[in-house]
This record gives structure tokens, sequence and C-alpha cells, in this order.
């Protein structure tokens, strides 16, 4: 009887440990991320004159991991990730890894939006451009309609943000 009552007790130790690590925390991305946040670029872009944060995205690598991991409390409504391609041409997202769902608005040279979509999390749907884009913005979901960003929109894009580019 003692012997059940320990391991009845251990259990309910070990499932509280692992309870208490998957519920409530808050804290940062970082530490599951290959570019943790704190470490990448961040310039400002205007939309419909409202001045966003981005985090720049500007090689392969860095544009391969995106927002994975990051929660939506990591993110305000005028903060998202400007992804820079050194090229125009028709790109594709998917949502492997990303628990929070964004807004994505794919933009040619010039920062003329041509397409967006709203993107459910961890799904493996890919979100095209349709037409040549050199530029994807994602932002929270939801951000886009509060700002008022849609398809025929610019995006002003400081030349600087280019630097870097491969």
């Amino acid at each position: 009887m003692s012997i059940r009552l320990v391991v009845v007790s251990v259990a309910c130790v070990l499932l509280g440990g692992c309870i208490g690590g998957t519920t409530g925390n808050t804290g940062s991305s970082d530490a599951l991320r290959t570019y943790p946040l704190s470490t990448l670029d961040i310039a400002e872009i205007k939309a419909n004159d409202q001045t966003l944060r981005v985090w720049l995205m500007r090689d392969d690598n860095q544009r391969q991991e995106g927002l994975m991991w990051v929660r939506d409390t990591e993110i305000s409504d005028e903060q998202g990730m400007l992804f820079v391609f050194p090229d125009e041409r028709v790109r594709g997202f998917w949502m492997k890894d990303t628990i929070t769902p964004l807004d994505i608005a794919f933009a040619r040279f010039d920062g003329e939006i041509v397409m967006t979509h709203q993107m459910p999390p961890l799904t493996l749907n890919t979100f095209p451009s349709v037409e040549p884009a050199m530029f994807a913005l994602e932002m929270k979901a939801g951000a886009f309609e509060k700002l008022g960003i849609e398809v025929g929109d610019h995006l002003d894009i400081p030349a600087s943000v280019l630097n870097g580019v491969k």
C-alpha cells in the first residue's frame, strides 16, 4: 500500500511539472529560434501613413525561419517581419511551426501590395503572391484590417533595407 502511494505521488508530481511547463508560459521564443528576435535588424517602414517596426529577414536561412515559434504576445499591432528578397518573382509562404495566426502582404519592388492573405497557424498550405513580389510583410492576424492595409496600397520601404540582401 505505501509503495502504491509513493508511485501515485511521484506520478502526480511529474504530471504537475509537465502541466506547469506547458501552460502559462509567456516567455520569449528566442530560446527556440536559430535567429532570436532580439538579434535581428529592425527597420521602420510605412503603410497608410502608419509607422511599422519590422524585423528584417534578408537571407535564405532567416527567411526560412520567419516567425516560427513566436507568440502573439511578442508582437504588437504595429510590429511585424519584413522578408526582403534579392529579386521579384512569385512567392509562396506556409505556416510550418508558426503558432501565431498571421496576415501576409506581398509587395513589388516599388512597395505596391499585390496580394494579402490571412494565414492560420501550423498549416502546411501554401499562400501564394500570385504576382511577382520582392517583399513579404507578416503581421499578427487582424493587424491589416485595423491599419487599413490592403491590395493596391504601398509600403514605404527605405533603401537601406536592401543592404545585405542575399
